[in-house]
């Protein structure tokens, strides 16, 4: 099979929009759980000792090592049709993403609640490229979802490299990933610092 960058680059966008995707569900989950789990901690409500365990306990799984775990139990317990948009691996995924993303919406969300507090208004408006930062990390880390077999950027990318018989092109797509996904968190960081001192400031 030859090589042909500008087949390859219409279903790379399309693989890409699946990460973004998994991204904003992981992160959305992470604003349901975590602010209210921020909220309980910060006043000291009931049962807040046991939040701050449980932080501790998904702040300390890899994303790999619960993914891992969620897909076993899931595969064990539940029949889901793999055609379905939420499969078996993709359900795994946001499983492992959900841990991270909690724990890094409950960390900006107690950070906003202490500054508001301390009447630093202005700083606690923060917690919002916090969270688009944590958008952006959770994306690019949707590419561990490839080694289940999830439908996405690096998945699709790596079928594509074993179709080629040539070395020099299947480097070429590694590197293009790479650079990609590196160009993609810089250019996500550039913006929000970019409003930030456009608008904040």
């Amino acid at each position: 099979m030859k090589f042909d960058f500008f087949s390859f680059l219409p279903g790379f966008l399309h693989a890409f929009l699946q990460n973004l995707w998994m991204g904003l569900l992981a992160v959305l989950i992470g604003l349901i759980v975590g602010m209210p789990l921020a909220r309980i901690v910060h006043g000291q409500y009931f049962l807040y000792r046991l939040v701050k365990v449980v932080l501790v306990f998904l702040r300390a799984l890899p994303v790999f090592i619960v993914m891992y775990i969620a897909l076993g139990v899931l595969t064990m317990t539940v029949l889901i049709d793999e055609n379905n948009l939420f499969s078996a691996p993709v359900i795994a995924l946001l499983v492992g993403l959900c841990f991270s993303s909690i724990s890094g919406v409950f960390d900006a969300t107690l950070d906003y609640f202490r500054l508001l507090a301390a009447g630093q208004r202005r700083q606690a408006l923060l917690i919002i490229p916090n969270i688009f930062r944590l958008f952006v990390n959770v994306s690019a880390t949707t590419a561990v979802g490839a080694a289940l077999g999830v439908k996405e950027v690096v998945s699709y990318s790596l079928l594509t490299a074993e179709r080629l018989s040539n070395t020099n092109e299947r480097m070429f797509i590694v590197f293009f990933v790479s650079l990609f996904f590196v160009c993609f968190v810089l250019l996500s960081r550039w913006a929000m610092n970019y409003i930030l001192r456009t608008r904040l400031h």
